[in-house]
């Protein structure tokens, strides 16, 4: 009997969401749900079991459920991406917490999600993980830039930060951070790779957009430098799929995950959960993050777009979009 392929181990920083209630929704592309639970809790977060009032982020997978999105918005909780915060609190190389970055070994699922020791009494601080203190801001001389008394949304990831010492950063230069997009909401300073959706609803809203490198050059703070992503040349669709191991990186306007998946299924491939030296062909869709795409130029795998490639099979490809809740009659 062959073994399951086991979620891809990630290094994570730790205490990098310490003190931070989550719940995940949605699924999580090479991941079960309690690996993924594991990944976060690895890094100092709490795990909820249902959406309640002690939740402080929601992370986001692929095919989130419309009534628990609508829910999340009601509630006015953050909301990260996965891909997003995971790009936050990786851990680059030292002390991490968790595993290996290795996605083609071959281990038990049992060895992935195995928990912490329980230990009598309360923690000990780690005191050889804390992250580097929270950089002074200048107050900016030219008078023309203030954050005070704005109300400011941080979207997408913040190079040399983790969302909290971000926000801790805008509020020293005044200004006070939205847990969600909403009316309140003044400006929205752009990290990397902000989510499409929320972008699409800033310009529908018309606020006012910074990116985080200009705030930081008019506050007089040290720019982190961003990641060097290696540049990814998008192939051309293959005549057919069939037998063929594939995976999905990015966005796929229109689609859930799940549902795109199906899709490459119905073809004839097989599906990979994970990034590894089985797959043959990697389907791109937009905003693949820049360690997915940097493994796909190092592993020389060839690479198409969703589009093209449902186009050229004849695939069904209408863009659906989730269901209208059904207003209460009075």
């Amino acid at each position: 009997m062959a073994k399951k392929e086991a979620p891809a181990a990630i290094p994570v920083k730790r205490n990098a969401l310490k003190g931070t209630s989550i719940i995940i929704t949605g699924d999580i592309e090479g991941q079960t749900r309690s690996s993924a639970s594991q990944v976060l809790i690895n890094a100092g977060a709490t795990i909820e079991k249902s959406l309640n009032k002690k939740v402080q982020l929601v992370v986001l997978g692929e095919g989130a459920g419309p009534k628990k999105l609508e829910k999340i918005e009601e509630l006015g909780l953050e909301t990260r991406e996965w891909d997003d915060l995971i790009e936050e609190i990786r851990a680059d190389g030292g002390e991490a917490a968790g595993g290996g970055e290795d996605e083609d070994e071959e281990l038990d699922e049992e060895e992935v999600e195995e928990k912490p020791k329980p230990t009598k009494g309360k923690a000990k601080a780690n005191t050889k993980a804390k992250a580097a203190p929270t950089p002074k801001v200048k107050p900016s001389t030219s008078g023309d830039f203030s954050l005070a008394g704005k109300t400011v949304l941080i979207t997408g990831a913040i190079p040399g930060h983790d969302r909290k010492s971000a926000a801790a950063i805008v509020e020293e230069a005044g200004g006070e951070v939205a847990k969600s997009l909403n009316k309140n909401v003044d400006l929205v300073i752009l990290g990397t790779k902000p989510g499409p959706d929320k972008l699409a609803k800033i310009e529908e809203a018309g606020i006012e957009t910074m990116q985080w490198n200009d705030m930081a050059g008019k506050l007089g703070l040290e720019v982190t430098p961003e990641k060097e992503v290696a540049n990814v040349e998008t192939g051309g669709a293959p005549d057919s799929i069939d037998g063929k191991t594939v995976i999905i990186s990015g966005t796929v306007e229109g689609h859930t995950r799940s549902g795109a998946q199906k899709m490459l299924e119905s073809a004839g491939a097989k599906y990979a959960k994970s990034l590894n030296k089985q797959v043959q062909l990697v389907v791109l869709g937009a905003n693949a993050g820049p360690d997915k795409l940097n493994k796909i130029a190092e592993m020389g795998i060839e690479t198409c777009s969703f589009e093209d490639l449902v186009t050229k099979l004849g695939l069904e490809a209408e863009a659906s979009e989730p269901p209208k809740k059904k207003a209460k009659k009075a």
